[in-house]
């Protein structure tokens, strides 16, 4: 190329640019080709990676949604981390991209996050079968690993939010009295502090089973015992005490609750109202109809449930064609609400298998040990 034209290139003419403009320009690439741009040169890379870049593509309304999910081949190996765009289907196909996963992620009962560009992995069993203080964070621009200072004390299945750009974490220590029951980390400054203790606690309030925020408070689901919730803007812990084994999910300021096993799919506005049925999702319920095969003892669950913009996705097993493996398949339901009848419908925009997996041997009481661990939307 001589002279002359690599003047004229996008790509010299670009680099001249001061950073605040080039940002704007860069921030209008879509997110699969970030990578690409990064090896363009030192400087591109730079601006790709920085704070400012997220920011310019949050501003300009350019952040796409990403879906993380982690599966578990096995209970004593490495998670499976994947990467899932369902909104970038080509030719009406949907499908996970496996991404690197963190060689010595606990395999089991961390709690997940996600802040910004990243999905935080706290506590959980590591394989020496003890808990751990260990906190990894997926950096979903790069989508590289690496270690944050660690929880003050070792956890698992804590309760785990995000509120005000900070991560609330608590329980996961059931036989714990100490001061240290519940701690709060700022990204910004990458410390840790105390939280003030909850009061009166038993030892049914560590053993927590999933979290969520709702009105931002950070609520710790327990088994069996309704919910522990810490409040940030007045520093106060609460309880609710109606106990029921659904998976939760909170879209539009409504909270609505998943029957694992069954498919049926229940809302409310408030800790105080009852559970009502959404409507229209018969279709779901019949996937999970007659879920024992045989004498496999392979039973298929809702093993996620991940909010989407206004939408909820959910993601589950089923036996593939090849008896040594798995298929994920992941639905998308919508919701309609019915002021007239103070009712919510549910439609299934779509559903189908996004990739597949290794089936794990059975353990010692039947059942497999292949399960979705988790999943986390980002937008970046």
């Amino acid at each position: 190329m001589s002279n002359s034209a690599a003047k004229e290139s996008p790509s010299f003419l670009l680099s001249s640019l001061p950073d605040e403009v080039a940002l704007s320009c860069l921030a209008r690439v879509p997110r699969s080709d970030h990578l690409a741009l990064s090896l363009v040169c030192k400087r591109y890379r730079s601006l790709v990676l920085s704070p400012e870049f997220y920011k310019m593509r949050s501003l300009l309304g350019c952040t796409e949604k990403c879906i993380y999910v982690c599966v578990s081949p096995h209970p004593n190996s490495t998670p499976l981390w994947f990467i899932f765009r369902p909104e970038n289907a080509a030719v009406n196909r949907r499908f996970m991209r496996p991404i690197p996963s963190f060689p010595f992620q606990p395999p089991r009962t961390s709690s997940v996050v996600a802040l910004d560009w990243g999905i935080y992995v706290i506590g959980g069993f590591a394989l020496n079968e003890k808990p751990t203080s260990d906190v990894l964070l997926l950096d979903c621009r790069t989508n590289t690993w690496r270690l944050v200072p660690s929880m003050r004390v070792a956890r698992f299945s804590p309760g785990a939010g995000v509120v005000d750009g900070k991560i609330y974490v608590f329980g996961g220590r059931p036989y714990d009295d100490s001061t240290n029951w519940g701690e709060v980390f700022d990204p910004k400054t990458q410390t840790w502090d105390t939280l003030m203790p909850l009061q009166d606690r038993s030892e049914k309030d560590g053993f927590i089973r999933e979290s969520l925020v709702k009105e931002d408070k950070v609520y710790g689901v327990k088994w069996f015992a309704g919910s522990v919730y810490y409040s940030p803007s007045d520093g106060k812990w609460g309880r609710t005490n109606r106990p029921d084994l659904l998976s939760y999910c909170v879209v539009e300021e409504l909270l609505y609750g998943f029957d694992m096993s069954f498919g049926r799919v229940f809302w409310r506005e408030s800790d105080e109202s009852e559970w009502k049925i959404v409507k229209g999702l018969e279709a779901l319920q019949m996937i999970f109809h007659g879920q024992f095969f045989g004498n496999s003892m392979f039973s298929k669950n809702i093993s996620q449930v991940n909010s989407f913009g206004v939408n909820v996705v959910l993601f589950w097993l089923e036996r593939s064609d090849d008896d040594e493996r798995l298929d994920v398949w992941c639905a998308e339901i919508s919701f309609e609400r019915r002021e007239e009848k103070r009712e919510i419908w549910g439609t299934i925009e779509w559903k189908e298998a996004v990739t597949t997996v290794d089936r794990a041997p059975f353990g010692p009481f039947g059942g497999d040990h292949n399960k979705v661990l988790y999943s986390a939307t980002v937008n970046i």
